[in-house]
């Protein structure tokens, strides 16, 4: 953690930033009462998955893992959008049938269920529990490869040579012209539309930890901006840094806009300082 110049010991909190944990991830899956993971019938099973599930999504050093309210979708074999995951899950525990039936069997058995996706304070705006978009969680090579990136000399290209634009793209929350930019455990680079529902920061990442996570703006194969931003991770400036120095001799990082918009303003300005030489 870092100490700023003022003395304070961390940067304020981030709005949206989850309450923390009461306990560990391990010790909520295994006791099945909350999303990370729900009952099963036979308590060694039930200890067993849950063990393979946590070690398989918890982030070793120099990794960001998901934050917890975000686990839900990793788990789920379908990988149900949280708009409505969250809603049937709070109906699923209202219900009843959380003492004796897996939550995501019990939505695969629901779907003609309605759902209520409007938030607290807002009018009830229904929808069918089948309906949920299903988020794209990539695994093998071919799927992987479209999204793969690489930079040298300062451009941005997809292993076949073409020049990545973003100029297209949705991008997301307001954020049009950007596209989601994950560096995985291995370094390998993926650059993507965002698309709601569809392909998120997880998608790359089949939902285990990575090394960064942001929004980027590239035009004609080069940088021009890059955003601090994944509400699946939870970005913060140790991935920031990784990522720098992984760019770091494969372009001039010297111009790069970056924005941190939930980061304190003079550690961002100390973690971009070696980087704003130019020629380096």
């Amino acid at each position: 953690m870092r100490i700023t110049a003022s003395g304070a010991a961390m940067p304020p909190p981030r709005p949206d930033a989850p309450p923390p944990a009461a306990s560990s991830r391990l010790a909520q899956a295994v006791k099945g009462v909350d999303s990370v993971c729900e009952p099963a019938p036979r308590p060694l099973e039930r200890f067993r998955d849950a063990a393979r599930f946590v070690a398989a999504l918890m982030p070793r050093e120099s990794e960001t893992g998901l934050v917890d309210e975000e686990l839900r979708e990793a788990r789920d074999p379908r990988h149900r959008y949280r708009e409505y995951a969250q809603p049937a899950h709070r109906q699923w525990v209202a219900s009843g049938d959380s003492a004796r039936e897996n939550f995501f069997a019990w939505m695969d058995a629901r779907p003609q269920l309605e759902i209520n996706l409007a938030r607290p304070g807002q009018p009830p705006r229904m929808a069918r529990l089948g309906d949920a978009p299903q988020v794209s969680y990539l695994s093998d090579a071919a799927a992987l490869k479209p999204y793969l990136a690489e930079v040298a000399d300062g451009v941005w290209r997809r292993p076949d040579g073409a020049l990545i634009d973003t100029a297209g793209s949705k991008g997301k929350l307001g954020m049009p012209g950007y596209a989601i930019l994950v560096l995985d455990r291995d370094d390998r680079l993926f650059v993507h539309d965002a698309v709601l529902g569809r392909l998120h920061h997880t998608s790359t990442s089949a939902g285990k930890p990575v090394r960064a996570a942001a929004m980027i703006e590239l035009r004609d194969g080069k940088a021009r901006s890059l955003v601090l931003s994944s509400g699946h991770y939870m970005s913060d400036l140790d991935d920031l840094e990784r990522l720098l120095a992984f760019l770091d001799g494969k372009m001039d990082l010297s111009k790069l806009a970056v924005l941190a918009p939930h980061e304190d303003r003079a550690e961002l300005a100390e973690v971009m300082a070696p980087y704003r030489q130019a020629g380096r």
